[in-house]
């Protein structure tokens, strides 16, 4: 197992080393003082530990190209700006690590980090990420309205919302709701058509329901984490709409945000 860890401050870098040995005497550790190595289709390693903002060729751009170049690799960034933390999920981080560090918590994302790079080598990624994609895609929501009942692909639910006593399914893709004439509206922005579908029901129901793509992100919201075009910590965009992020909600947010985009990534 080979482990790079990539700062551009040389006690970062020792004091990751020493708590990675701590955990494994078997792990092949890189220091890298830059990210230059990094750009190369020649680097290679199981798990990479990344500053993102370094002088020269940052953090982020480094790992576009580990990705760009077909590399695997579990990553783990590390950063001293929460407000970071966001960039990290297009390139399907693992975790993220903030400064100062708490090394019982570090010691703990070491651990996992090399059980995943361990079931990375052992299984066919790709087979894997396609066969829940294909199942999660099947997965509908039934409802009733008009004394109709009407299957709804979980996966097309932009967001919810509590609206006048009911709940507003805002929807992608209209083809493929079975909607009697009447019963759902259109929305037209400048980037997508909007369908919302409204019906009776409690919102904790249908939050057990969608599963861990979905984050309560308000009292009166639940979000698909793949719709975020754009975020804050006071307000995330989906689908052209400026939903609220409620006070207290932003951390768990982040970390929701990530084990989905580490899901999408199969990391």
């Amino acid at each position: 197992m080979k482990l790079a860890i990539c700062d551009d401050e040389q006690y970062i870098r020792e004091y990751i080393a020493d708590c990675v040995r701590s955990v494994s005497s078997d792990v092949e550790i890189e220091l890298l003082s830059d990210a230059e190595k990094i750009m190369s289709p020649d680097f290679d390693a199981d798990i990479l530990f990344l500053d993102i903002q370094m002088p020269g060729t940052d953090g982020m751009k480094a790992a576009r190209a580990l990705r760009e170049n077909g590399k695997k690799t579990v990553l783990i960034f590390v950063t001293a700006l929460e407000e970071l933390v966001f960039d990290a999920f297009e390139v399907g981080a693992f975790r993220y690590i903030l400064k100062p560090f708490d090394r019982k918590k570090l010691v703990g994302i070491i651990e996992k980090s090399l059980i995943q790079a361990a079931k990375l080598k052992d299984r066919d990624n790709g087979a894997a990420i396609y066969d829940r994609k294909q199942l999660e895609s099947k997965k509908t929501l039934n409802i009733k309205f008009g004394g109709l009942n009407t299957n709804v692909e979980i996966s097309d639910i932009a967001f919810a919302e509590i609206f006048d006593r009911m709940i507003v399914l805002h929807m992608d893709k209209k083809d493929r709701l079975a909607i009697p004439d009447g019963d759902y509206s259109l929305k037209s922005g400048s980037e997508n058509t909007e369908e919302q579908i409204s019906y009776y029901g409690r919102m904790s129901d249908l939050e057990k329901i969608v599963g861990a793509d979905f984050f309560r992100i308000h009292r009166a919201y639940l979000i698909n984490l793949k719709y975020i075009k754009s975020y804050d910590s006071k307000h995330v965009e989906i689908m052209g709409n400026d939903i609220p992020v409620a006070r207290g909600k932003y951390q768990e947010l982040v970390k929701a945000f990530l084990s989905y985009r580490t899901r999408q990534e199969g990391l």
